[in-house]
């Protein structure tokens, strides 16, 4: 990595240490370049030429850590990153208005894939940086439940009104809780769609148990990504899913009750880009071309087909979900004053919360998505925001991503018109 000068140098080693991930994490202080700038410029990157893929394979293989030029073959090439400058500007200030300890911002656009910024803070060091984002030591927690709801929905018989039945604490996952209570006195029902919207873990780990099969949640797993890797041009390790031993071990895979799954922040913003896209997975490009500096040629990376691992109706029935999370679900708090966002854009999400991972704390999660109800052709942003909590909250998630939902419309959107 180039560094200008030996204060931006300081900063930098003081996150690595504070952090204590791997040493595969990436740091990222340069500057990058912005957005697609109209459709050609789109059209080129899809179009890339035959000979572009073994090409780009060895000369970004000597790119490290968010190099501004890679020596290849007695040649200098410039990795042309998808950030956008204004909106990553936007996001430090306001991680640096409410400081929480650890914070990882992601955010993704929905139709090219482009990852549009990612941005991680430390409270301790008070230092920006690309950590976090792009590791995979964080527990996904209730986030999961995305994964075990499209499993429900594509292979069972269960809908979206679907009624079960529960006892105890919804946050709760004892074994008695996931037998057929003797008592039912007691007894209290939701449908899938208030269960998904409240982050149920008694319902999903019993439902998993009567309907679902560890080989096919893991199925399902692999589909929206984990185990494989979805990122070209940068060191990602896969997240992790395991397959459930047993039933009750189903049952914490399946609620997300458990630190075995992780998964990375990046992973976090794919996952809701697949509810907005219709059940399609499209892999995220973080470096759009690689620019020669003497000869001007451009490579394009290769670009991974995308993927259809939901039908229509289950994808519709997945947004439904994530729409009910916002209105009567656990971001409810964060949207209740923003009505006048709620008529303009569309919005879904799924909030999640566990304690454990690297760096240690209490996660906070919100995986969501975005787009406009007034522009048909609006593909939209797929954001997660995952917050480190180690002694108290500072802000929560949710209302993070609503800022910076807010901003893009009002801001970032209206340029790419």
């Amino acid at each position: 990595m180039v560094f200008k000068d030996l204060n931006r140098f300081l900063p930098m080693l003081c996150f690595a240490l504070v952090c204590s991930l791997s040493a595969r994490a990436n740091i990222n202080f340069i500057k990058d370049n912005s957005l697609f700038q109209g459709p050609d410029d789109l059209k080129a990157f899809k179009a890339a030429p035959p000979e572009a893929p073994s090409e780009w394979k060895k000369i970004i293989g000597k790119h490290r850590s968010w190099d501004q030029l890679i020596d290849y073959d007695s040649a200098k090439y410039r990795p042309n990153y998808t950030f956008n400058l204004e909106l990553e500007e936007f996001i430090k200030k306001q991680l640096a208005l409410y400081r929480p300890d650890y914070t990882s911002v992601v955010v993704l656009d929905n139709e090219s894939g482009q990852i549009l910024a990612a941005v991680d803070y430390a409270r301790s060091a008070n230092v920006f940086g690309r950590d976090l984002a792009f590791t995979t030591t964080h527990p996904a927690a209730s986030i999961f439940k995305i994964i075990t709801a499209s499993d429900l929905l594509e292979n069972t018989h269960i809908k979206t009104d679907t009624e079960f039945h529960f006892t105890g604490r919804s946050t709760t996952l004892y074994r008695s809780q996931l037998k057929e209570p003797a008592n039912r006195r007691w007894i209290r029902s939701l449908d899938l769609q208030k269960a998904f919207a409240t982050s149920n873990n008694v319902i999903f780990g019993r439902t998993a148990i009567e309907n679902l099969t560890p080989a096919g949640l893991k199925r399902m797993a692999e589909k929206f990504g984990f185990n494989k890797k979805i990122l070209e041009g940068v060191n990602l390790d896969p997240s992790i899913f395991s397959m459930a031993q047993d039933q009750y071990n189903l049952a914490e895979f399946s609620s997300g009750l458990n630190t075995q799954t992780v998964m990375s922040p990046v992973h976090g913003a794919v996952i809701a880009s697949v509810v907005a896209n219709g059940g399609v997975f499209r892999y995220p490009v973080v470096i759009k071309s690689l620019d020669g500096i003497q000869d001007n040629k451009v490579i394009y990376p290769p670009i991974k087909k995308d993927e259809q691992v939901l039908t229509p109706q289950s994808s519709e029935d997945l947004r439904t979900l994530f729409m009910s999370t916002i209105v009567q679900g656990t971001a409810r708090s964060s949207f209740r004053r923003s009505q006048h966002l709620l008529t303009k854009l569309e919005i879904g999400g799924k909030t999640g919360s566990i304690t454990g991972g690297e760096p240690y704390g209490k996660r906070d999660w919100f995986v969501s998505y975005a787009k406009s109800l007034e522009d048909k052709n609006d593909k939209g942003i797929s954001i997660c925001v995952m917050i480190v909590n180690q002694k108290k909250w500072y802000i929560k998630s949710p209302l993070l991503a609503k800022n910076i939902m807010e901003y893009y419309y009002s801001t970032v959107h209206p340029q790419k018109k």
